[in-house]
C-alpha cells in the first residue's frame, strides 16, 4: 500500500491528467487506453478510479480493470494456493489477458479441472503446478501439451493413467517434472524414456531429453520401471544414464523398488542421499537436495496440512482481484443464462424469483428520508 501513498506528492497538473483518463470508465472502457503509460502514473489512475467508482457506488468490474491488468499489473508469478475455496476453472479464463505470466501456481486449488487448463494456450508459461488438484489425462492431452516453454512441471497427487505420460513428451523444455503421490506404474516410465533411450526411432524433436529433477515418489513403480532409467547403451557401455543432466531423483516410499535397483540407479547417476532421514532421495549435492525438498508437496493438503499464505507484490493482489472479480462475473453470467433458458422453455413460474444478476439496485436518490 505504500506505493498508493506515494501518489499523495505528485504534482496536481499530473493527478488532473489521471482524473481526466478515469472519465471514460463510466460510458466506454477501451483495454488499451493505458499503454505507454509509466507505472507510477498507471496506479495514480487506478486511485483515481476507485475515487470515483466509489461516488457511483459501484465497485470495480473487470472491464474497468482490464487495461490495467495489460499494462499496469504486469506480474510474471502468480501464487493462488490460496484461493482454492473459489477458484474455478471459469476463474481461469481470466488468466489469458496476462501475457507476462510465466509462473503459475495452483497448488490444491480442487475445483480446478481439465476445462480449466485452456488459458494456457495464450500465456506463455515456463513453469506450472497443478499439483492436487482436479486435472487428469484430458488436462493433460487438451492443454497442458501444448505449454511448449514449460521448464518445470509439478503434477503431484492428480489421478494420472501411463498412458498420459505420452502427453507430455511435446515439452523437449522440461527440466523439472514431478510425478509424485500419482497412481502411476512402470509403464508411464517406458513412455517417459522411450524417445531418449532409442533417439533414433524416426520422431525428432519429442521427448523429455532434458530433465534435471524427477519425482517419482509414492508412485506404484517396481524394479522393472526404475531400471528404464539406466537401460540404455552410452558410448558403448551397456546400462548407461538415460537422462544425462539429472541432478534429482525422488524414490520415497516406493516399496516394491528393491535396494539392488536403487543402488544401481544411484551408482550410474553418481548421486548421493544428502538428506537425512530421506534415503530414497538422490542428488548431485545437499544444495539442489534442500532446493527440491519444498517443491513438492507429497501428502494432501486436504488431510490438515496446510499451505502458507503466499506472499505478494501490490500488483500481484491486484491481479488475485480481477481473477477474483472474473469468477464472480462469470457465475452471475451462467446463473442468468440458466434462468432466461428455463423459462424460454416455460419451465420456470412468473412468480420464481429472479437471480440476483437480474435485480438491479435502487437509486441512491430513491432512499425515503424520514421526516418528523
Amino acid at each position: 500500500m505504500a506505493s498508493e501513498t506515494a501518489t499523495d506528492t505528485v504534482p496536481p497538473l499530473t493527478r488532473l491528467a489521471a482524473a481526466a483518463l478515469c472519465r471514460p470508465w463510466l460510458s466506454a472502457r477501451s483495454p488499451t487506453l493505458l499503454d505507454g503509460l509509466p507505472t507510477d502514473l498507471v496506479k495514480l489512475v487506478w486511485k483515481e478510479l476507485r475515487s470515483l467508482l466509489k461516488r457511483h457506488e459501484r465497485a470495480p468490474s473487470c472491464a474497468d480493470m482490464l487495461p490495467f491488468v495489460r499494462t499496469g499489473w504486469r506480474v510474471d508469478t502468480l501464487d493462488l494456493t490460496d484461493a482454492s475455496k473459489w477458484l474455478t476453472d471459469a476463474s481461469l479464463g481470466a488468466l489469458s489477458s496476462l501475457g507476462t505470466l510465466r509462473t503459475l501456481r495452483l497448488t490444491a486449488c480442487r475445483y480446478v479441472s481439465d476445462g480449466g487448463l485452456a488459458f494456457c494456450a495464450a500465456v506463455p508459461l515456463t513453469a506450472l503446478d497443478i499439483s492436487w488438484t482436479a486435472v487428469g489425462d484430458g488436462g493433460l492431452a487438451q492443454s497442458v501439451s501444448r505449454c511448449t516453454s514449460l521448464t518445470s512441471l509439478n503434477l503431484t497427487g492428480l489421478r494420472l493413467s501411463d498412458g498420459a505420460m505420452s502427453s507430455l513428451l511435446a515439452l523437449t523444455r522440461l527440466e523439472k517434472l514431478s510425478l509424485a503421490s500419482t497412481p502411476i506404474t512402470d509403464a508411464a516410465l517406458d513412455y517417459l524414456t522411450y524417445y531418449t533411450r532409442y533417439p533414433t526411432a524416426g520422431h525428432a524433436g519429442i521427448g523429455v531429453h532434458g530433465l534435471r529433477w524427477l519425482e517419482l515418489s509414492n508412485t506404484r513403480l517396481s524394479d522393472v520401471g526404475v531400471g528404464k532409467l539406466v537401460a540404455i547403451i552410452e558410448e558403448g557401455t551397456p546400462y548407461g544414464k538415460v537422462f544425462k543432466a539429472l541432478e534429482y531423483l525422488g524414490l520415497s516410499s516406493t516399496p516394491s523398488v528393491t535396494p539392488s535397483a536403487f543402488r544401481q540407479v544411484r551408482t550410474k547417476y553418481g548421486l548421493d542421499t544428502p538428506l537425512p532421514n530421506a534415503q530414497r532421495t538422490l542428488a548431485r549435492s545437499n544444495g539442489i537436495a534442500l532446493e527440491a525438498q519444498p517443491w513438492v508437496l507429497r501428502f494432501d493438503p486436504a488431510e490438515g496440512r496446510g499451505l502458507p499464505t503466499p506472499t505478494r507484490s501490490w500488483e500481484q493482489e491486484r491481479v488475485v482481484a480481477y481473477v477474483a472479480a472474473y469468477t464472480k462475473e462469470m457465475a452471475a453470467a451462467a446463473e442468468t443464462i440458466a434462468f432466461l433458458t428455463e423459462a424460454d422453455r416455460g419451465g420456470m413460474p412468473m412468480s420464481a424469483r429472479r437471480p440476483a444478476s437480474l435485480c438491479a439496485p435502487p437509486p441512491p436518490q430513491a432512499k425515503r428520508q424520514r421526516t418528523g
